[in-house]
C-alpha cells in the first residue's frame, strides 16, 4: 500500500502542472464568456491539443505530405535504430530462453529485463511521432532517451560497420542541427 501511495504521489507531481495549466486556460478562455473557443466544448477541453492541431497541423497522418518527406528521411536513422533494438531486445528477452549456452556477457547485458520498459516506451513514442506528430522532433527528443544510447551501443557491438555509420551520422547531424538551431532554420 505504501508503494502505491508513493507512486500516486510521484505521478501527481508530474501530471499536476499539466492539469493546472489546462484548468487555468479553461478558466481564462471558457468561463463566463459568451463566445468561447471551440476547444472549450470538447472532451476533455485541451488548449494544447487545439493549438497543436490548428497552428502546427498535428494529428493522425496530417503530417504525411510530400513536402515533409525530407523530415521523414532525416528521422529515419534514429527511428530505425529505436525499432531495430526494441524488436531485438523484446524478442531475445521475452521469446528467447533466459540463458543460452555460449551467450556472452554483452548479449546478456542487452537482454536485461530492466531495459524492457524503455523499449516499450521507445516503440510507443516512435509510433506517435510517425503517425500523429512532427516526425523530425525525434531528432531532438531522442537525445534525452537512455534507450537510444543503449541501442547505439548494441549497434556498435553487434554490427560494427553499421555502428561506425551511425556514429558518423550522429556527429554530422549534431553539428548540422546546432547550426540550424542557431540560425532558426528547420528542422532543428
Amino acid at each position: 500500500m505504501r508503494a502505491i501511495t508513493k507512486s500516486l504521489a510521484l505521478a501527481a507531481i508530474v501530471i499536476g502542472p499539466f492539469i493546472a495549466y489546462h484548468l487555468a486556460a479553461y478558466t481564462i478562455f471558457c468561463s463566463g464568456t459568451r463566445s468561447s473557443p471551440e476547444w472549450c466544448s470538447q472532451f476533455p477541453p485541451s488548449i494544447y491539443t487545439h493549438v497543436q492541431s490548428t497552428y502546427w497541423n498535428v494529428g493522425f497522418l496530417r503530417y504525411w505530405t510530400l513536402s515533409q518527406l525530407p523530415n521523414f528521411l532525416l528521422a529515419t536513422p534514429t527511428l530505425l535504430l529505436i525499432f531495430s533494438f526494441s524488436v531485438h531486445h523484446l524478442r531475445d528477452t521475452w521469446l528467447g530462453s533466459s540463458k543460452k549456452k555460449g551467450e556472452s556477457q554483452l548479449d546478456l547485458a542487452f537482454q536485461n529485463v530492466t531495459i524492457t520498459p524503455h523499449a516499450v516506451h521507445a516503440i510507443i513514442f516512435s509510433f506517435i511521432l510517425i503517425f500523429a506528430s512532427h516526425t523530425q522532433i525525434v531528432l531532438r527528443l531522442a537525445a534525452s532517451m537512455p534507450f537510444v544510447y543503449w541501442a547505439a551501443a548494441w549497434l556498435v557491438c553487434e554490427y560494427p560497420s553499421l555502428g561506425r555509420l551511425w556514429v558518423t551520422w550522429s556527429v554530422l547531424w549534431g553539428i548540422t542541427s546546432t547550426i540550424c538551431w542557431a540560425t532558426f532554420l528547420p528542422p532543428a
